[in-house]
This record gives C-alpha cells, sequence and structure tokens, in this order.
C-alpha cells in the first residue's frame, strides 16, 4: 500500500480546518484499525502472545503538518510505524540547513531515525503533511524478539528493505544528471509528487531550487516540441 492521503474535500478553509480536525479527533479516540491485523499481516509478526503484546502497548499518534517529531541525536524510546501521510528525515550542515535525505509515506514503514532500537538517532523527521502513526515503546518490540526470536527476521527484513532503498538513492544522486535525478524521483516517487514541496524535492535530489525549476521549465518544453 502506497502514500493514504490525509486531505480533505476542497472547500472553505474553514471546512478544511472542521473536517481536519475532526479526523484527527476519530484518530485519537476511536480504534481506527485492527492494530493485531496490523502487526500480524503488514508486519508480519510470530506469535500471538507478541502480538497482543504489542497491540496493548501501541498508542495512535496524529501529528500535524510542520512537526518535527523526531530529534537527531535523543535516545530511541519509540517505534513508529507510519499509517497515512507523508514525511521527510532530515540532517543539518555546519551552518544548520538542512538536507533531505528521505522521504517517508508508504503504509506501514518504520519511522525510526537510525536502524537500531537502542542508542540515538541520527535524523531529524518532520511531518510533511498531517500524519497518523502508530507508536510502541522499543523496549516492547526488543522483549517481543525475545518471546519469540522470529521476530528478529521481521526487524531485519525492515531494515533491508530501508538499505535497499538507501542504496538506490545513492546511485541516483551519484551517477545521473540533475534532469535523470528527476525523472527518476518522478518515477520512483510518483506517490508524492505535487505533495512535497520543490524545495525539499531539490535538497533531496541535491539540486538548488533554481536548478530544478529550470530543469522543470527544459523538461515541459522538450514535452512540447515532441
Amino acid at each position: 500500500m502506497s502514500y493514504q492521503s490525509t486531505s480533505v474535500p476542497v472547500g472553505s478553509r474553514r471546512e478544511q480546518e472542521r473536517a481536519r480536525r475532526r479526523r484527527k479527533k476519530e484518530w485519537m479516540t476511536k480504534a481506527p484499525l485492527d492494530i493485531q491485523a496490523f502487526y500480524r499481516d503488514t508486519l508480519g509478526v510470530q506469535g500471538e502472545d507478541v502480538i497482543e503484546l504489542f497491540a496493548k502497548h501501541t498508542s495512535f499518534i496524529y501529528r500535524n503538518k510542520g512537526e518535527v517529531f523526531i530529534h537527531s541525536g535523543e535516545p530511541v524510546t519509540t517505534v513508529r510505524y507510519l499509517i497515512s501521510g507523508v514525511a521527510r528525515g532530515y540532517v543539518l550542515d555546519d551552518e544548520g540547513k538542512d538536507n533531505v535525505l528521505c522521504f517517508g509515506y508508504r503504509y506501514g514503514r518504520p519511522l525510526l531515525g537510525t536502524a537500531r532500537l537502542t542508542g540515538r538517532t541520527s535524523l531529524y523527521y518532520e511531518a510533511v503533511t498531517d500524519m497518523e502513526i502508530l507508536e510502541i515503546p522499543a523496549s516492547v518490540v526488543l522483549q517481543g524478539i525475545h518471546m519469540n526470536h522470529q521476530n528478529a527476521n521481521v526487524y531485519l527484513r525492515l531494515l533491508t528493505e530501508e538499505y535497499d532503498n538507501q542504496v538506490k538513492i545513492q546511485i541516483a544522486l551519484n551517477t545521473m544528471s540533475g534532469e535523470s535525478r528527476y525523472r527518476w524521483f518522478l518515477e520512483d516517487y510518483a506517490d508524492i509528487v505535487g505533495i512535497v514541496p520543490q524545495n525539499y524535492v531539490a535538497s533531496f535530489l541535491g539540486i538548488q531550487p533554481q536548478s530544478l525549476s529550470r530543469i522543470k521549465r527544459q523538461m515541459k518544453a522538450k514535452e512540447k516540441n515532441e
């Protein structure tokens, strides 16, 4: 399952804000999805006792657009799973400018900020749109792994998929021209094209915003001439 929009029907700003608040309230006060089915079927967690443990300690969290909910350097205490919305992972350079390294938008993907369940995070994570997230203490996830060692494979699979994705990103950034990088983004990140602001896309692709604007104009001109 790909990106699930948290957008509301077109209407006045007041109507949109009311709809957003209503959705947020529903998410945080009701059971918006079957948590046990999520762990069993989406993540592949093994052992009904582990699934029950995870469900018992899972919280439904709503993150507002623009909210930074993971900070680089903080202790890893929570594992977050994305249900809907878009997040960006980024780091700060020596001058305090943020550099986008990844986007989170696929249903069920973990948002950790590091590859470990202990230690400290390496990335910041910010909500690019309103987001719906499941949160569970990292200590509970570790407990579930100890209860059933097959669950270590679940975590390893998620890390392997994330590693493969990072390799694809590095190949694109280091072997492609600016235009080719943008075309790659349009294809591989089609679900969030038009949702993520251009300055974030440019940062992710290692291109200046002005250069990305020029690339888009050139591509549009080429399409007209074809």
